[in-house]
């Protein structure tokens, strides 16, 4: 796929057949029917760009690449190749990549309990909750509309409330609603749905796998022409990059006339 892609502009959509010799022999084994990986999966839609038939030659045979096939090339049992820490922890923030190892039954068996010991360490601020909520204490603790158990200003309670109605195996990541929609029957506190959103937007794995129904487009900048325009008054310009090496040039600056006659000059250009 790697050499394919180095000569994609001569080789896609050819009417002619390419010749592609290889030494790989397992790809013999994608001829039938079988489960493949996702990696391969994702070579499938650009495979079928190419008119291509395979064709395979033992490794000494085919000396395609001759530094590869070298007797001295690193075959991975040298000592020295070990593995390496690319990004150590020290540089990410602790608050954002630091994992909480939660275990669901017991947090669900203890929870309760946990929220309401938490509840008798802020007794002034339920004290407010009440005057303006409308809270119950029933046998010294608060609760919200007589069964929905009031939790007090701690993040990492709140978190672990949230996490267990929307990280759970069996909460399936649900969004917004359908999270606050399973918390309400059972916790509660002032400025939930706030507390919410701002956990599930910041849920990592949501992040990943939800799809977004609201992408952003940027506007159209149109070049409108101008009413009995001079040729080249009006122009458009843009590079055309990354192209192979033809002397010393290996970018095109491409100047068009917007207005008139549509005309367009090309010119030669270095990408330095």
């Amino acid at each position: 796929m790697h050499g394919l892609r180095n000569w994609d502009y001569l080789l896609k959509g050819t009417s002619i057949p390419i010749l592609v010799y290889t030494n790989h022999t397992n790809l013999r084994y994608y001829c039938d029917p079988r489960k493949i990986g996702p990696r391969v999966v994702g070579y499938l839609p650009e495979r079928e760009q190419y008119n291509m038939l395979l064709e395979y030659k033992l490794g000494a045979t085919n000396q395609a690449d001759g530094l590869s096939c070298q007797e001295d090339h690193d075959d991975g049992s040298n000592p020295d190749n070990n593995n390496v820490t690319v990004w150590l922890d020290s540089y990410f923030c602790e608050e954002h990549t630091r994992i909480r190892v939660i275990d669901w039954d017991s947090l669900e068996d203890n929870l309760d309990q946990k929220v309401k010991r938490a509840q008798y360490t802020q007794q002034a601020v339920l004290k407010k909750w009440s005057n303006a909520h409308g809270l119950t204490l029933l046998d010294g603790t608060h609760w919200h509309h007589g069964n929905v158990l009031v939790v007090v200003e701690d993040n990492d309670l709140r978190r672990g409330v949230t996490s267990l109605f929307h990280d759970q195996l069996t909460a399936g990541h649900p969004g917004i609603s359908k999270t606050l929609q399973l918390l309400l029957p059972y916790y509660w506190w002032p400025n939930m749905k706030t507390f919410v959103t701002a956990y599930i937007r910041g849920c990592t794995t949501c992040q990943m796998t939800k799809v977004n129904t609201h992408p952003l487009h940027p506007p159209l900048s149109l070049i409108t022409p101008v009413e009995n325009a001079r040729p080249f008054e009006t122009i458009a310009m843009d590079f055309i990059t990354k192209l192979l090496l033809s002397g010393d040039y290996n970018m095109i600056l491409t100047i068009t006339n917007t207005d008139c006659s549509k005309a367009s000059i090309f010119l030669p250009c270095k990408e330095t």
